[in-house]
């Protein structure tokens, strides 16, 4: 998801050689076709706790009716129920060949049952991109492409009942929202290319909100709308969304979202300042009439500027919160906000610093309770930079490391909730699939997890993440054998939780 009235981060990822597993490197050159198991954690003896993740092939890679010429594919996978045993993911559509970073195309969502056999035949167009006039551009109406971004939202699964076994009065519906950014429509010039919106007084930007239903046999968007930023939540002006989806509150849903008290004018300021009147926290969503839609929204960072939020339930009903930071010095920081109180108010619970890469960051919980958190391990540049500009800090001095996404970990949260386990390697993409073919840089990003039953009856903690080449985004290299979405399931030891009361 694309943070728009924050200045991009510098292109800051060179090649490299991961630190964790050297030894790996000569014999790891290609894509495995088949599911295989990440080496155990040192809490495999123990009763709870993540002991593997799996690591396949990609799961899903063109979206069904790429028109001709297009380099299409699948990245960003945020996984939801949408049944007893059928579940989903928000996967979003990233145009390749794209002079931009960033360029996506839209939002479909893939229903599964299982993870052996994942397909995307059958997926459901949630939005795509369109061409309309930009009524902010100087003069009015320039011609502008609408990029749409991921999806994230909740659903109420078919069947599902409340804790008291009545059945659930919204199953079988739910709901999405995505950005949609103006971009230029001309040609940005030379790579390493960046983002070609529309920015300060031609800024032009909306969320869309979607309406699902489910009834056993398909999954439909029911009704979609365009609802500009300062309209979400009466008295805020909401600026993107979350990075993993809603979790259930009693018949409502809370989902990480990042706004602000902002003046709707400064965002179209030259250079707007949003990260310092901004900052992440949770909004509530409730179905009224037959609609879903956010009635509250609880600053949780404080204006700070984190985005990229992510929610869970612990164990003992408590909430527990993660963002992103935006900016120095929390960049490289893993840091948890807890809620005793349902969500009304939050104190920070855990700070780590300098754990991981500046780049995604989510929370999550595996399917036996356990909480983690999903980050790119922080990693030092040890190879020749290539075409890649070293990024550097306020003062001018060359960053080597903090930057890079080659190997995305799993930190499991220790009991009190206020410091971190051992953590699991989740993907190692130099070591798995050898030197990018670009000769850029591997990218394991934007993780996302849902426990889900699935078809044999058991509850699966599924992670969804993308992998690419930096290149991609930045010099328009075509997609590499191993870019995709991918489908991994985190396996704990202790007795899964349920989700939802069937």
């Amino acid at each position: 998801m694309r943070r728009q009235h924050l200045s991009p981060h510098p292109h800051r990822t060179p090649r490299l050689i991961s630190l964790c597993v050297w030894a790996a490197l000569a014999s790891a050159c290609s894509d495995p076709p088949a599911r295989r198991e990440s080496s155990p954690s040192p809490v495999e003896t123990q009763s709870r706790g993540i002991v593997k993740v799996t690591r396949g092939g990609k799961d899903f890679l063109h979206p069904k009716g790429t028109p001709a010429g297009k380099a299409w594919l699948y990245q960003i996978s945020l996984p939801f129920q949408v049944a007893k045993e059928k579940a989903a993911a928000f996967c979003n559509v990233r145009e390749g060949l794209v002079k931009g970073v960033d360029f996506e195309c839209g939002v479909d969502v893939i229903l599964f049952d299982n993870l052996s056999n994942l397909n995307s035949d059958g997926a459901v167009i949630v939005t795509r991109n369109q061409e309309e006039p930009n009524p902010n551009s100087i003069p009015p109406g320039k011609s502008s492409v609408v990029v749409k971004y991921p999806a994230r939202g909740g659903f109420v699964p078919l069947e599902a009942k409340r804790n008291d076994g009545s059945p659930h009065p919204h199953a079988g519906t739910g709901f999405g929202i995505n950005q949609a950014i103006g971009w230029k429509t001309g040609d940005p010039g030379v790579p390493p290319y960046g983002v070609n919106m529309f920015s300060g007084p031609e800024t032009y930007q909306y969320f869309e909100v979607h309406q699902f239903t489910y009834d056993g046999k398909s999954f439909k968007v029911a009704a979609s709308e365009r609802v500009s930023p300062t309209e979400l939540v009466s008295g805020w002006t909401m600026l993107d969304g979350g990075l993993t989806n809603a979790i259930p509150d009693g018949d409502d849903f809370l989902v990480g979202m990042t706004g602000g008290k902002i003046d709707p004018a400064s965002l179209k300021q030259a250079n707007p300042d949003v990260a310092r009147v901004s900052g992440a926290g949770v909004m509530r969503w409730r179905r009224a009439g037959g609609v879903w839609t956010p009635v509250s929204f609880v600053p949780v960072t404080g204006n700070e500027g984190s985005f990229e939020p992510s929610l869970i339930r612990d164990s003992d009903g408590q909430l527990l919160f993660s963002a992103r930071g935006s900016h120095e010095p929390d960049y490289n920081d893993i840091r948890v906000w807890r809620s005793k109180d349902k969500g009304e108010t939050w104190s920070k619970t855990l700070h780590v610093r300098g754990a991981i890469s500046s780049s995604t960051i989510s929370l999550n919980q595996a399917a036996d309770g356990t909480p983690y958190i999903a980050a790119n391990l922080y990693e030092v540049f040890l190879s020749p930079l290539d075409r890649i500009k070293l990024a550097k800090d306020a003062e001018g001095r060359p960053r080597l490391g903090g930057a890079t996404r080659n190997t995305l970990c799993l930190w499991p949260l220790n009991t009190e909730r206020n410091g971190l386990d051992t953590p699991v390697i989740a993907r190692d993409c130099s070591a798995e699939f050898g030197s990018p073919p670009g000769g850029s840089a591997w990218r394991a990003d934007h993780p996302s997890a849902m426990t889900l039953r699935l078809a044999d009856g058991k509850w699966h903690n599924v992670l969804g993440m993308r992998i690419l080449e930096y290149g991609e985004l930045t010099f328009a290299m075509p997609p590499t054998p191993s870019s995709g979405a991918y489908l991994e399931e985190v396996i704990s030891s202790g007795e899964a939780i349920p989700i939802w009361n069937f």
